[in-house]
Formats: structure tokens, sequence, C-alpha cells
């Protein structure tokens, strides 16, 4: 625990935000990830837990500027103020009673939030209690780990709280999860246990075999145990419902595993804050990894989606960020979808003029089906008036500060570059240049589905 009442697991760092694409897989059907970030309107918002909601969005909370965010599957983001000052908002859960629910850390309080954004607080028994992650348990409540007052708080959906000591002094609960023996799981950072709760309340704890492995976050896996990460030992665990543990080493040293989830192939997701990387991990234990485009985000918290993606957190990074796991990769013949040195049109001329946007819907052309996640361009330009680039993202997504494109006065150039679609198939291109125009031509040869 940090002088500020946060758990002292995760550092600051000064914000930097870069929106930009990342893709594997260059065969003609190949397996691939695709990682998007989308930018927190908030500066310096903190971003910690995530949760899918039961209106298919995402919400999150945004420790440092007390609100909690909600974010649709196609990137749009809006924010909630919480009532109370200075709550510090980390953890969150879908809660059995169709609301979000959520740890106000440095106020011992527990938040719940509706689909439509109205919140309402509640208090633990126990002042400074730091509770910390939360999670819906098989009883219909609420239960949620207590990191400063060293116990296990439940809150049932009409608000009433009920709290468990730990046995072990000082274990600085952390993670929790439902396990799939219909008890809780929680992780011990500060001892290095497992813990188990039954909803009656009666606790086991379990030591892992590596000391001082802090562990962090939690999660059932598909294989019928219990999954966590170990911060201190850089390992990812396992355990049985008998509190059988087993731990598997991360290739990158000193990555930092923090929060970890179940996802639909069948695997362990987790993020590493301090490699910047989004991990896997198989039932068998082999272990892959993806490094996030944007550097130094330092991803927390993640939360898979039944679509195919993984949604985490990147608190130095101030957005959110969205993995693909389920993407395959499909060539089409090379085929030019737009040129604006043709006459005027959808696909046609004018030129671009110097700091607009334009729209082109891609879905649909080219053999790109309208369903494409992303597709993988190259793009050319060609007698531009001025100095320039040219940025391009998703329809419904901020612009990023990196560059597609660079250009001087009367060059012709060209790049490649995998960039999402947005709700409509469509990507938006911006041109940054002093004055004048610039010709672009799209041509594409594959996308991502």
């Amino acid at each position: 625990m940090s002088s500020d009442g946060k758990p002292s697991r995760r550092t600051r760092f000064s914000a930097v935000l870069i929106l930009t694409v990342f893709a594997a897989g260059v065969a003609a059907v190949a397996r691939g990830q695709l990682i998007t970030e989308f930018p927190i309107p908030t500066a310096s918002s903190g971003p910690e837990g995530i949760a899918v909601g039961p209106d298919g969005n995402l919400w999150f909370t945004e420790r440092d500027v007390n609100k909690i965010g909600r974010i649709t599957p196609a990137g749009v983001i809006t924010e909630f103020t919480i009532l109370s000052s200075n709550t510090g908002p980390f953890g969150i859960a879908a809660g059995p009673d169709g609301n979000l629910w959520f740890t106000e850390t440095n106020v011992g309080q527990i938040g719940r939030i509706t689909t439509a954004g109205v919140i309402t607080e509640f208090a633990t028994l126990t002042v400074g209690s730091g509770p910390a992650e939360i999670v819906a348990g098989p009883d219909a409540n609420l239960w949620f780990t207590e990191i400063a007052a060293n116990k296990i708080g439940r809150i049932t959906t009409a608000g009433v709280v009920t709290e468990f000591p730990i046995a072990t002094g000082g274990s600085s609960p952390e993670g929790i999860a439902a396990g799939p023996d219909g008890n809780l799981w929680f992780t011990e950072s500060g001892a290095g246990k497992i813990g188990r709760i039954t909803t009656a309340g009666v606790i086991t704890e379990f030591t892992t075999p590596t000391a001082f492995s802090a562990p962090a976050g939690i999660a059932a896996g598909p294989d019928g145990n219990l999954w966590f990460t170990e911060s201190g030992a850089n390992k990812i665990g396992r355990s049985t419902t008998a509190g059988v543990i087993t731990e598997f080493p991360i290739p990158t040293a000193g990555s930092d595993p923090g929060g970890i989830a179940a996802a639909s192939d069948g695997n362990l997701w987790f993020t590493e804050t301090i490699a910047n990387k989004i991990g896997q991990v198989t039932p068998a234990g082999v272990i892959a990894e993806f490094p996030i485009p944007t550097a130094s985000t330092s991803p927390v918290f993640i939360a898979a989606r039944p679509d195919g993606t993984l949604w985490f957190t990147e608190f130095n990074g101030n957005a959110i960020g969205r993995i693909r796991v389920e993407a395959s990769y499909f060539t089409v013949t090379p085929c030019r979808v737009a040129d604006t040195r043709n006459p005027a049109g959808p696909y046609g001329g004018p030129a671009l003029a110097a700091n607009a946007d334009r729209t082109f819907v891609i879905g649909g052309q080219c053999g790109i089906p309208s369903n494409a996640a992303a597709v993988s361009f190259n793009y050319t330009v060609t007698q531009p008036t001025a100095l320039g680039d040219l940025r391009t993202v998703p329809v419904g997504s901020g612009l990023p500060l990196v560059s597609t494109l660079n250009w001087r006065a009367g060059q012709t150039r060209a790049n490649n570059a995998v960039v999402p679609l947005g709700a409509s198939g469509d990507v938006l291109v911006h041109v940054d240049q002093a004055s004048g125009s610039v010709h672009l031509i799209i041509d594409v040869n594959g996308y991502f589905q």
C-alpha cells in the first residue's frame, strides 16, 4: 500500500499517448493479433480496472480523475464523475443486478453505477479498508478484497456489507475471482499466498512455491483451475481447486504481470505492466507475448468479450487497448480502392486539401467484406504542393500522433499500413500540410476478420 492509500504495485508514469496498430501474420490465411488503442478524453486519468458490462460495453475506472468510463466496441468513450471526491476508483465488475460495481480505494467505499451512468455509494465496515478488486460471486452478491484491512468483503445488491478477516497478517489481498468450485479465490500479494473463501466466509490459504511471488490478478481458467499473475516472481501461476500450485516463467524478465482473464480462444491473457506487452498462456503453460505498439503504456487490467476481443487499460498511455485474439488474415488480389486523380466521386477527386479529413468506405470494395475488422493498405501520395504527412484511423477514433506517410513538396511516396475499420467499414484520412493539396491513391491487399 502506498502513502496515498493506493495499491503500491501500480506505479505512476508520465502520460504518453499514441494511437497505432499492430498485426502479425502475412500468409494467405494466418492467425494474427491486432492491437488498437483508444485515447481517454480526460488527460492523465489513470485507468485501472475494466469489465464487460451487461450492455455489451466495457466499463473502466479512472483512478486519478475520480471517474468511471464506458467504451463501446467501436471505441466511443463516455465518462461519469463519481459523487464523492478523490475516491480512487480501482476494481470494477458486472453485478448480478444488471449494474456495474466498483471499489473506491481511497475512501473505503463500494460504488454502483447503472448502464445509464447513475452512481450510488456504500461504505465498508472498516475505516480505511482500501477495497481493491471486486467480482460477482455465485451467491448473487459482490465480493471484494480489502488490501489495507486484510479482509475479504461481501456486499449485497442492496448495499449490505459483511467482512471476513484473513488469518495471515499483512497479506494484502488484491485480486479476486469466482472459482469453478462455487468458492471465491483471491491473491495475497503481501504473503505470497492464494486464498479460497466459501460463500459462508470460511477461508483457506495456499502458499506459492516461489517466495515473495507477490500474486496479483487471478481468473478462472477453461481447464477448471485458477490462474494468477506473480508480479514479484515474474511468473504465471496455476492452482487446482485443491490448492496444488504450478508456476510458469514469463520469457521477458521483470515484466510485472498484472491483470489476467480467460478468453474465447481457450487461453488466458494477461498484462505485463513494465514490459509493455500482452501475454498469452495456454492451459498447458505455454506463454507467448505481444508488444503494445505505443511505448511505455503500462497495461494494468484486462477483460474479455465473447466476440474474440480483449480490452485492457493503459495507465501510462491514458488509453484503452483492444486486442483481437482470433483475427485471421486473408489476402486479396491487389486492388485500387481510391485514386483522387480520377474524376470527382466517393473514390476519386478532388485532391485532399491541407489540414482536412476525408472518409473512404472500404468494406464491400475490392473483395473486402463489410464486416472486416481491419485492412492491409498501401497508401501512395503524389503531387503534394508542400511538406506534409498523412494520418489514418478508423472512423470514430481520435487522430494518432504518429503518421502513416510523410513527404516533401513534389514527392511521390508510398507506405504500407494495417488500419482497423470503423463501424461502417470506413477509414478516415487526415492531411497535415501548411497549405495546398495532395493526391492520394489507396490500394488494398488483404484484411483481418
